[in-house]
């Protein structure tokens, strides 16, 4: 990772000119702006003599200080100057010694001598870092050796000074009275340096982190930051520490629910709180707890601090004045940076946070304060703890964190899992727990919640519903799960320990879901069918789940007909009608049509109940956007899905999303990204789906062998545990290998399988993907143009079709138009390795699709693309179709015209954003 300071210095700070036209030229800015790379910055401009001086606190007490070390450090050896300067220096230290301000006249010949001194290195620039530490001697010398300055030209002085709360009045200072008469009389100007624009402060986090930051994090960053480039780094520093910004895909995330555990170390502006005065740390350090209680907070920090509400008041006020504070929306007052804010509760010791949330939430609950909103309250409770009614607590926890949390507030994990610590009574408890279980697994401490289920499940379960205690259940075989606990679940598929809570019924399903967490979905399946007349006697709830989960099987394994049932029966006898059983039950439906390829039945679906897209899981609504051809949305799911661990809870769209976002990279020409996405994916049920998905890597590199090693290992899989879901394409991919390697039995055989699996599924993407395969191996010049109509019709799978209509046109199928549609398809889709293979395999049968001018761009485009990936120029020509010697050429050409000197410039500039291919 970039250093802090290095990072820091490539964000230019915001001020409108770096040039120093005045005598004196100040630049002002507040602490952690940028001031110093501001002075560095015109210094590694500057073409003549430059002399830089930075101030400390402890160079304000020294008299003539500042000046002598300006001074000290010129060139004695200059014509003249020895003598003079000596004679110099020695009138500093005699009147810096004695103690009393100069006479006139000395001060008159000392500005003189000094200007004299400073005008034989002309041209000179004299930097002066942090002039507000200058001494008053120093300072009144300012304005006479300013006026000398203009008359020669030759000698300028560039210095800045740090403010807090706007730039000083004439009043407040001699450094601001004796600057307020220079600019008067043109001898001196002022350069504010603004906070980062947002454009700035991306760059900044990008370099810090070394991948493209995603928006929501470059927007949360920023505006906790205000653009302060010091507190953008101790921010990013702290996120990374927290476990609150993670990296997929070469790109940058916020993880918002693990931003409570962020702590802020100190910056430039915490430092300023502490110089607004004696006790105003305290003050501040208690409203970072509790400005969120508006006007009624000065109250409370003045009960915390055991100090009267005026003297409180008015160290506020002088807080105010440093623009530390400054008018919240809602009445009391906020902190201007959210950072400074942040910094100061990481200061605080856990106790005193406790203790303040304590008595904000003490006064709430007597009535003394009313705060807008909830969540202020719900914060504090969880931060108290045990210094306040724990029981009224929990209720207040779980009556308004189960709607935040379907809400998809971050926050209400921390509020339910609270209330499932604190609550007394099991159903309470239960009702916490179940509420987190409907989370993505990300949202939640996994091992922590997997312990207090395991204890209420092995506890006094006694008298609760039997559809309560199974939904707790089946939460509780999600998160074993998504923990990883395979020996726990096969435990319990194996009925190898003691089953949990419930009747023979409730054991039959908890097992079948055991051994479908565990990938073994025929097994699962074959026991529900088995002991169906068990089950289906059982609870009502319980008998749904059965229901729902051989469904699922039974989509696994190809048999879909009782889906088929469920959609025109609308659903299981009994969950559709319980109003917290609802929305799963429609996600269920929907989920099983986009993982059969069938997205306007699902999207039919979501419209007849009223489900949003935002309602479902993040890899449905992957499934959602890939297929509909908007891959920058699908892939921005990916990631915050995969950055999640939403995976795990939900293996089936989980192992789709992951396959599709391969393909996505892959069509893309970011081949890298995908091997590494596929290597992570390994661990996925379903490993046919990555297998078939990386096969697409391996065959746009070259690795023929590899390449076919892939499919036959996907086919291999997916006999193996009986799997027909996610074969659709695959076999149709074999028979094109088979048909390559000079097979055609082999590739009958793939042409067959495709045929047996449209048969089963009957989908519209099975039945496409078997019109290509008989297309391929038989020289069907038909199938191929069904495949094209199909294709044509299927706007439920835009990538498919664009494939579809090649492989038809390859095929021997109206040709012409056939390679045209998929172009045009890969082009919307941004699929830039198939543009390219598309043109090339139109070319070579007389047919242009583009023009020069286009062809040029495309092929720059995806050249740019698989050298950021750090492609080697022999393996540019294998996937490009070309030679080395015209990759050389293309590279030569590329980057004379980009600017960027090497690839490791142009990876940089892509990663960060700065460059877009």
């Amino acid at each position: 990772m970039e250093g802090g300071a290095g990072a820091v210095d490539r964000a230019a700070p915001a001020v409108a000119s770096v040039s120093v036209p005045w005598p004196l030229t100040v630049f002002a800015g507040e602490p952690g702006s940028g001031r110093s790379t501001v002075l560095a910055g015109i210094a590694a401009a500057e073409t003549g003599t430059v002399r830089t001086v930075r101030l400390t606190e402890a160079d304000r007490e020294c008299r003539y200080g500042a000046l002598f070390r300006i001074l000290s450090g010129l060139d004695p050896d200059r014509p003249g100057g020895g003598p003079q300067l000596r004679r110099v220096l020695a009138t500093l230290i005699r009147l810096s010694a004695a103690g009393s301000p100069a006479r006139p006249e000395e001060t008159a010949w000392l500005a003189s001598a000094v200007f004299a001194a400073l005008r034989r290195r002309a041209p000179l620039l004299v930097l002066v870092d942090d002039v507000q530490w200058l001494d008053d001697a120093t300072v009144a010398l300012l304005e006479p050796i300013s006026r000398l300055c203009l008359a020669h030209g030759q000698v300028r002085l560039a210095v800045t000074l740090r403010i807090t709360g706007g730039f000083p009045e004439p009043g407040e200072s001699p450094l601001a009275a004796v600057f307020e008469r220079l600019r008067a009389q043109g001898r001196a100007g002022l350069r504010l340096i603004r906070p980062l624009p947002v454009s700035a402060s991306q760059s900044l986090i990008a370099g810090l982190v070394s991948a493209h930051p995603d928006a929501d994090l470059v927007r949360a960053l920023h505006t906790a930051s205000r653009g302060n480039p010091a507190a953008l780094l101790e921010l990013v520093h702290a996120y990374q520490a927290a476990g609150a910004l993670r990296l997929i895909d070469r790109t940058a995330y916020r993880i918002a629910w693990a931003e409570s555990s962020v702590v802020l170390g100190d910056h430039p502006l915490v430092g300023a709180v502490g110089e607004a005065g004696p006790g105003i740390r305290a003050v501040a350090a208690a409203m970072a707890v509790l400005a969120p209680a508006g006007p009624g907070a000065p109250a409370l920090v003045a009960q915390a601090l055991q100090q009267g509400e005026r003297t409180v008041r008015r160290l506020l006020d002088r807080l105010a004045a440093a623009r530390v504070l400054v008018p919240a929306a809602g009445g009391g007052r906020r902190f201007r940076v959210p950072a400074v804010r942040a910094s100061l509760l990481g200061a605080l010791g856990p106790f005193a946070r406790r203790r303040y949330s304590a008595i904000a939430v003490e006064a709430i609950w007597a009535g003394t304060i009313t705060v807008s909103g909830r969540e202020f309250l719900l914060d504090s409770l969880v931060e108290a703890g045990a210094l306040v009614d724990t029981e009224r607590a929990a209720a207040e926890l779980l009556e308004y964190g189960v709607p935040r949390m379907l809400a998809g507030e971050p926050r209400a994990e921390r509020w339910l899992s609270a209330a499932a610590e604190w609550a007394r009574r099991p159903e309470e408890k239960i009702r916490a727990l179940v509420a987190l279980g409907g989370t993505p697994p990300g949202y939640v401490r996994v091992g922590q919640a997997v312990g207090m289920v395991r204890r209420i499940l092995r506890g006094q379960v006694r008298g609760l519903p039997a559809g309560v205690l199974h939904s707790l259940s089946v939460v509780y075989l999600i998160w074993l799960a998504s923990a990883g606990e395979e020996q726990e679940l096969r435990q319990i598929a194996e009925s190898a320990c003691p089953p949990l809570p419930g009747g023979a019924a409730q054991e039959i399903v908890n097992r079948a879901l055991a051994l479908m967490a565990l990938g073994r979905w025929g097994e699962g399946g074959r026991l529900l069918r088995d002991k169906a007349a068990i089950w289906h006697r059982g609870d009502p709830i319980t008998a749904d789940f059965g229901e729902v989960f051989l469904t699922a099987a039974d989509v696994v394994v190809g048999v879909p007909a009782r889906l088929r049932e469920w959609l025109a029966h609308d659903g299981p006898r009994f969950t559709a009608r319980r109003s917290q059983y609802w929305l799963e039950h429609h996600r269920f439906e929907i989920n099983m049509l986009l993982l059969l390829g069938e997205r306007e039945s699902a999207v039919d679906r979501m419209a007849g109940s009223g489900i949003t897209a935002d309602q479902l899981s993040g890899p449905d609504r992957f499934l959602l956007h890939y297929l509909a051809g908007d891959w920058p949305e699908a892939m921005r799911i990916a990631h915050r899905a995969l950055l999640e661990r939403r995976s795990a809870a939900r293996p089936l769209p989980g192992v789709l999303m992951v396959g599709g976002a391969i393909r996505i990279l892959a069509a893309q020409g970011r081949l890298r990204r995908a091997q590494d996405l596929a290597a992570d994916g390994r661990d996925l049920q379903l490993p046919h789906v990555i297998d078939h998905a990386e096969f697409t890597v391996a065959a746009k590199l070259g690795e023929d062998q590899r390449a076919d090693e892939l499919l036959l290992a996907a086919a291999a899989t997916a006999d193996e545990h009986g799997y027909l879901l996610g074969t659709e394409e695959l076999w149709p991919e074999l028979a094109r290998s088979a048909v390559r390697r000079g097979k055609p039995a082999e590739a009958a055989h793939w042409a067959a399988r495709s045929a047996a699996t449209a048969w089963k599924l009957d989908t519209v993407r099975a039945h496409l993907q078997h019109f290509l395969a008989r297309a391929v191996v038989f020289e069907d010049v038909e199938a191929a143009r069904r495949a094209v109509e199909l294709a044509g019709e299927y706007r439920a799978g835009r990538y498919e079709s664009a494939m579809a209509f090649f492989h038809a046109g390859l095929a021997g199928h109206d040709t012409e138009r056939s390679l045209g549609a998929g172009y045009e398809l890969f082009g919307e889709l941004g699929a830039w390795f198939w543009r390219a293979r598309v043109r090339k395999a139109a070319r070579a049968r007389g047919i242009v699709l583009a023009g020069r001018a286009e062809t040029t761009a495309e092929n720059e485009r995806l050249l740019a693309i698989l050298v950021a990936e750090g492609l080697s120029n022999r393996r540019l020509a294998t996937v490009l179709g070309t030679s080395e010697k015209s990759v050389e050429g293309q590279l030569s050409r590329m980057f004379s015209r980009i600017g960027y000197r090497s690839r490791v410039e142009l990876a940089a500039a892509m990663l960060t954003g700065e460059y877009q291919s």
